[in-house]
């Protein structure tokens, strides 16, 4: 970018500079005219004077003699002399040149430039991009890479002892495909990503061809999570694999996305992500994330004009915060029923419809409110079990977990 605005300042001091001169030789030719046209008649009264003998032929031509000099003298005067009115003139047609030359730069520059870019030409872009792309490291790598920061979720009490059993029964029976599939849940569930990944590693290669889509599916995303959003080659095979199967994918489509977000091809991610949030809907997990992400994209990819799409209004389900404050006038008896019966519906609704991660979220924290932390827990046990495909679906389950105190 610097280059392009570099060029556009010598070509304009260049423009300038010739209009300038231009109009200076102009202004000074019409000047030097008139005092020559003058001199002419001079000379055209001395010959009419000297056919009349009204004057000698000496003192004639000494007059001649004169003339001839200040035509010469003027002939030299005439190129370095500018009257102030015509400067300004030009400086002002030069400055107004210039500011057009400006603007006009501006709006070329935003229609076929990248303001996202600095001086890297597109060619070269797509070369580092590609060679980024081709070595970058694979995903044992990448999880060597970040060893030393990682921790691997224990917790105390019940679920401590269930993680601890599960993984002595995947070393005893590694063929143990059903002891794989509740090591994967319940490790993605404690946040030990890399470890839900692993199992589920072991898992695909046990099922071979009889492998489902979302059994690879979840492969890919754990994979991904584990490293806090780096896209591996393997992952990326798996993405695509999903994608030969199931070619409107979302998730899969997402995550190819953040990849080129992140090899440095915003462009590509830009249209996969516009394209996404153009079809929603709105629900969907990978929605929120985009819509997060895509205006930086955007404006790395140039698109500067882009506009988020509105979110489409949902109506509420369960009981909202908003619904607890408006019940200000109530009896704390009334109060608490209140919530009861909101905080039921939801809770049938639920097992009986299915919602979101952040409905079952909202009940979890709806129910420690009322103080039935028992409830609480097993509503994001059933969870835990809704979600073990969708990791970033469990994420959402297990923040609130953690935050009402029922998960460390």
């Amino acid at each position: 970018m610097i280059v392009f605005w570099l060029s556009i300042i010598i070509i304009l001091a260049f423009v300038c500079v010739i209009f300038y001169q231009t109009l200076k030789k102009n202004d000074v030719q019409k000047e030097e005219n008139a005092d020559l046209n003058f001199y002419k008649s001079q000379l055209s009264e001395v010959e009419k004077d000297i056919a009349k003998a009204t004057i000698a032929p000496e003192e004639a031509e000494q007059i001649k003699v004169e003339i001839s000099r200040r035509i010469l003298k003027n002939k030299n005067q005439s190129l370095l002399k500018f009257s102030s009115q015509s400067t300004n003139s030009r400086l002002k047609f030069t400055i107004i040149l210039g500011v057009f030359t400006i603007f006009l730069s501006l709006g070329l520059y935003s229609s076929i430039g990248n303001l996202g870019y600095f001086d890297f030409p597109q060619k070269n872009r797509i070369e580092s991009a590609k060679l980024l792309k081709e070595t970058r490291p694979s995903q044992q790598e990448a999880w060597d890479a970040i060893s030393d920061a990682k921790t691997i979720n224990t917790p105390e009490g019940e679920m401590g002892e269930i993680i601890t059993k599960l993984r002595k029964i995947s070393q005893e029976r590694p063929n143990d495909i059903t002891g794989l599939r509740y090591l994967m849940r319940t490790e993605a569930s404690l946040n030990n990503f890399e470890n839900a990944a692993i199992a589920q590693m072991s898992l695909v290669k046990l099922l071979g061809e009889q492998v489902s889509t979302e059994d690879l599916y979840q492969l890919a995303e754990l994979m991904v999570i584990s490293l806090n959003g780096y896209v591996s080659p393997e992952a990326e095979a798996l993405f695509r694999k999903v994608l030969s199967e199931d070619n409107d994918n979302g998730g899969a489509l997402y995550y190819l996305g953040l990849m080129y977000a992140n090899l440095d091809r915003p462009d590509l991610a830009f249209e996969i992500w516009r394209k996404l949030l153009k079809k929603g809907p709105d629900n969907a997990p990978w929605v929120p994330l985009i819509r997060e992400q895509i205006m930086e994209v955007a404006w790395r990819a140039g698109k500067n004009r882009y506009e988020l799409p509105p979110k489409t209004k949902i109506a509420p389900t369960g009981p909202t915060q908003a619904d607890i404050e408006a019940s200000d006038e109530m009896t704390s008896e009334e109060r608490q029923e209140m919530i009861s019966n909101m905080v039921e519906g939801l809770a049938n609704r639920l097992a009986s419809e299915g919602g979101t991660s952040e409905e079952w979220a909202r009940l979890i924290k709806a129910l420690s409110v009322l103080g039935d932390s028992g409830r609480a827990k097993k509503i994001w046990a059933e969870a835990l079990v809704i979600y073990n495909n969708s990791p970033a679906d469990l994420r959402v389950i297990n923040d609130i977990a953690k935050e009402i105190g029922i998960s460390r």
